[in-house]
C-alpha cells in the first residue's frame, strides 16, 4: 500500500476505481512515477481467494489508519479500504511504524 491509500496501481479518486467491466485495466496519468500503468481492477481483487495487504513505514500510517481503522463516513476513502474479498480472506502485514495510528492495537517487542 501506498502513502496515499493506494494499491495495486488503484489511485485515490482515480475513474480506475469505478471500473467493473474489466479485470485488468490501464492509467496513463498516474500520480505516481511511473505514469503509465496496468492494474487489476477492484472486483478482480475482491474476488480473489487470498489478498494481502504489506505496509511498512511511518508514512504509510496514516493511510493505513483510514484503511482500516473504522473512522466513520465524512472520512476519505482510501482504496485499500475497498478492498472486501467477497468470499475470501484480507490479511494486512505491517510494521509498527505502518501500525502506529491505528486504535486499539497494542503491540509486543
Amino acid at each position: 500500500m501506498g502513502s496515499d491509500g493506494h494499491v495495486a496501481s488503484l489511485f485515490p479518486n482515480h475513474s480506475v476505481l469505478d471500473e467493473n467491466n474489466e479485470w485488468v485495466t490501464f492509467i496513463t496519468d498516474s500520480p505516481k512515477p511511473p505514469p503509465e500503468r496496468i492494474t487489476f481492477t477492484l472486483p478482480v481483487i475482491n474476488s480473489a481467494s487470498n489478498v494481502a495487504i504489506v505496509v511498512t513505514g511511518e508514512n504509510k500510517a496514516e493511510a493505513a489508519h483510514l484503511a482500516i481503522d473504522d473512522v466513520g463516513p465524512d472520512c476519505i476513502v482510501v482504496p485499500a479500504r475497498m478492498v472486501q474479498p467477497t468470499k475470501g480472506k484480507l490479511v494486512w502485514f505491517l510494521d509498527k511504524p505502518a501500525a502506529s495510528k491505528l486504535e486499539g492495537f497494542q503491540f509486543s517487542d
